[in-house]
Parts: C-alpha cells; sequence; structure tokens
C-alpha cells in the first residue's frame, strides 16, 4: 500500500490567473517499485517551471503523467481543456489526444521523434493546424512561413526536408511545429541536450522570448541548472522520485537548503 509523505511546495507566483495544471500528491508504482512519491504542484500561465534532477530521478515520468502517456497509481492530474481545468483520468482517449494536438505542446527532447523527415519543413509545421480543422493552403503556407521566421529559420527553406537541417535547425522546427496552434500549456523534456554551446544560447534566448510573448504555461524537464536558471521563475528538485526542495529559481539555486540541492548546484553530483 502506498503511504504519503510531505512533499515540498515552490511558493506560488502572484497573478490574477489560476493554474493551468495542477497534480496532486502522484505516485507511480511499476512492479514493486514505487517510482514517485505524493508529488504535488501547479503551473501558471505565463511562468516556467522547471523539474531539475539527476537521471533517475523521476523527471521523465512526472512529465508523462502530467501530459497523459502515463496513469498515475495514485493521484489527480488536471490541466487546461476547451472547458477549463479536467482531470486527466475523466477525459476519453480521443479528447486526450485532441488536447495534445492543439491545447497542449510537447518538445522532445530528439526532435527527430517529434517530425516527420520525409515530408517538408512546412508540412511538418502545418500538421497540427490542419489537426485543429484548418485546411485552405494559403492560409496554411502563410501560417508556416510567419513561424519559420518566428523560430529564426530562414523562410526560403520552406520546402526542404528536415533531413537536410542542423540539429539546432531540427530543435526549432520541432518548436515551430508545437507553437502553431498556440498551446496554452507547453511541456519541454530536455530541449538543449546534445547541442553545441552556441546553439544552445541561440535556442535559449528564443525559448525564452516566446514564452514571454505568448504568454504560456511551460513545464521544463532539464538536468542542466544554467538552463532552468535561464528559464523558469521557479524550479523544483527531484530526487528518488520525490520533490526534495521548490522555490524560486534564485533561491533555490543561489541559497539552496537541501543538502542534496547543494551538491547539485555544486556540480558535485554527475548530471
Amino acid at each position: 500500500m502506498l503511504t504519503s509523505s510531505s512533499p515540498a511546495h515552490a511558493p506560488k507566483p502572484t497573478t490574477a490567473l489560476g493554474p493551468v495544471l495542477i497534480a496532486q500528491n502522484l505516485y507511480f508504482q511499476f512492479g514493486n517499485q514505487i517510482v514517485l512519491r505524493d508529488v504535488s504542484l501547479e503551473v501558471f500561465p505565463g511562468e516556467v517551471l522547471a523539474i531539475v534532477g539527476e537521471s533517475g530521478s523521476g523527471k521523465s515520468t512526472l512529465l508523462n503523467l502530467l501530459y497523459g502517456n502515463l496513469t498515475p497509481s495514485q493521484g489527480i492530474v488536471q490541466a487546461i481543456s476547451t472547458t477549463g481545468l479536467q482531470p486527466l483520468s475523466a477525459l476519453s482517449q480521443q479528447t486526450l489526444r485532441q488536447l495534445q494536438r492543439s491545447r497542449w505542446g510537447y518538445v522532445c527532447q530528439n526532435p527527430r521523434d517529434a517530425l516527420r523527415m520525409t515530408i517538408s519543413a512546412s508540412g511538418n509545421i502545418i500538421e497540427r493546424r490542419m489537426a485543429m480543422g484548418l485546411r485552405h493552403y494559403g492560409t496554411l503556407r502563410q501560417e508556416a512561413r510567419h513561424w519559420l521566421e518566428k523560430v529564426e529559420i530562414d523562410p526560403a527553406r520552406l520546402d526542404d526536408l528536415p533531413e537536410t537541417f542542423s540539429g539546432g535547425m531540427l530543435q526549432r522546427l520541432q518548436i515551430a511545429r508545437t507553437l502553431i496552434s498556440q498551446p496554452a500549456l507547453l511541456y519541454l523534456d530536455e530541449p538543449t541536450s546534445g547541442l553545441d554551446v552556441s546553439v544552445q544560447a541561440a535556442l535559449l534566448d528564443l525559448l525564452r522570448k516566446l514564452v514571454s510573448k505568448e504568454q504560456m504555461a511551460v513545464l521544463l524537464v532539464t538536468h542542466d541548472l544554467a538552463v532552468a536558471r535561464l528559464l523558469a521563475q521557479r524550479i523544483a528538485v527531484m530526487r528518488h522520485g520525490e520533490i526534495i526542495e521548490a522555490g524560486l529559481a534564485d533561491q533555490v539555486l543561489d541559497d539552496p537548503q537541501h543538502p542534496y540541492t547543494q551538491l547539485l548546484v555544486s556540480s558535485v553530483l554527475p548530471a
């Protein structure tokens, strides 16, 4: 039987808008192993909440629970839908998939997992808009061009195949594909992993500008504290499936209270 403990909670941001994502007392058990234990969090419009921790801490499992790819053993996930907050457990698979294609966005660690490499850049971008019912070819092309420009890809490459793009450009293309539907809730899974430092810096600057302008709520999973510092207003630190410290980003990174967070910040622990 799963038992409850007291998780650490980050202070809520000051906003007149309510949360677009709420997780309450989440557990996830695989066989006899408890992978997540009593995790609770909220994400608000216009903010980035970063989940940080070393490999195996439970970050990716949590992200999949919050996105609806996994079902919690205990606890409730509520996320924004067309009618407001809805428990994911109450949604049909069809409704969940429709939300994932429209109201939510997900940027994978490896853009090749999200892109169709055999169709053009524009084809990849407009798929989400077509799933939302837009069929006018001229409008779709115009929107694809607009989003290529927004992620700083030359619109002349509109008809190029993704396999001709560099790793950084593939990640930008995935971001354009994700954001064209203007999601209210964005999930970022290690979005800069494997990129050169200069490419990382450009991509992070782009993400920071887009998140601010579009006023999305963002849940970021990363092992890179520099990424969390640049993008996130709040940080939650995970260890062994639990949130062991949470708070405003500067407070957590500049004055960590938990011994594990202190080690993480001082780079004693491996990424």
